[in-house]
């Protein structure tokens, strides 16, 4: 606090200064991360299964897995497994593929998805819990969080399918390995939101309990997560806007001090303006 008992500003610009100094490249960047999962989503659905479709996929989720954990800001060691195993899966996964060996191109595109969709999530709630500034970063990574639980979700309900045998959606008649992935994308995101078009629905029980829990999961996480983001969001904006008028007016009060006791200038003479005789013989 100054003299006038008001609460300075210096501390937080300082304390960002160095976090950001000592923050890696890309660190917090989860508004491009949203647009990567964005575009890796399209591309799913314009390129299909495909050899092209999953190429493409592949290399977009690793590159959406590779920002994820740079944006968290996970340990260096981790970081650099991470580093190191990504490239190696995409680059085993795309080689497969373009050779025709599909079965283990299929494994090593799975692995990739699973680091992604179960790594990547722990590692961003983990950073925006440590998170030391409210920020539109901080929703962007709650809303990358939510997009990864949907296809989070959208695994699962492949791999149901695949452990089963069986096609997992009542109104396709196709084998389980060949539905798209896109089929299960969009369940899922019309699950988590509660939609509910009903022109895909679960055939098994499980799959109908595992789409219960995810509507019921995405809610909560809407409800809670997201809305305290926005709430804090909001709270610091008011707050910053608060502290800074509080400055401003604890600038004019130490003004008027200064003022009223001749400190920091030439105090004023009679006539309103005009300096004392003797200050005026001095200077």
């Amino acid at each position: 606090m100054d003299e006038t008992g008001h609460r300075t500003a210096t501390p937080r610009p300082v304390r960002r200064r160095r976090l950001l100094e000592d923050s890696p490249r890309f660190a917090d960047s989860f508004g491009l991360l949203l647009l990567l999962l964005i575009a890796g989503y399209f591309a799913v659905a314009v390129t299909g299964d495909g050899e092209a479709g999953r190429v493409l996929s592949t290399l977009l989720f690793a590159a959406v897995t590779w920002l994820a954990l740079r944006a968290a800001q996970v340990r260096r060691r981790v970081l650099r497994l991470a580093e190191a195993l990504i490239p190696l899966l995409a680059l085993v996964a795309v080689v497969l593929m373009l050779a025709g060996s599909d079965d283990l191109g299929v494994l090593a595109h799975k692995l990739l998805t699973i680091l992604l969709v179960v790594v990547a999530p722990a590692a961003i709630v983990k950073r925006l819990v440590d998170h030391p500034v409210i920020s539109l970063d901080t929703f962007y990574g709650a809303v990358c969080v939510y997009l990864l639980i949907a296809m989070f979700f959208a695994t699962v309900y492949g791999l149901i399918a695949v452990v089963s045998g069986e096609q997992f959606f009542a109104q396709l008649d196709t084998a389980a390995r060949d539905t798209p992935v896109a089929d299960y994308l969009y369940f899922s995101f019309v699950t988590i939101t509660t939609t509910g078009y009903g022109d895909l629905t679960a055939a098994a029980g499980v799959g109908r309990m595992a789409a219960a829990l995810e509507a019921i999961f995405g809610q909560l996480y809407l409800i809670t997560v997201v809305a305290l983001v926005v709430q804090n969001l909001g709270r610091r904006s008011r707050l910053g806007r608060r502290m800074e008028e509080e400055l401003r007016r604890g600038d004019g009060i130490e003004g008027e001090r200064l003022r009223g006791t001749g400190e920091g200038r030439c105090p004023e003479g009679p006539a309103g303006g005009a300096p004392a005789p003797e200050e005026s013989a001095a200077d």
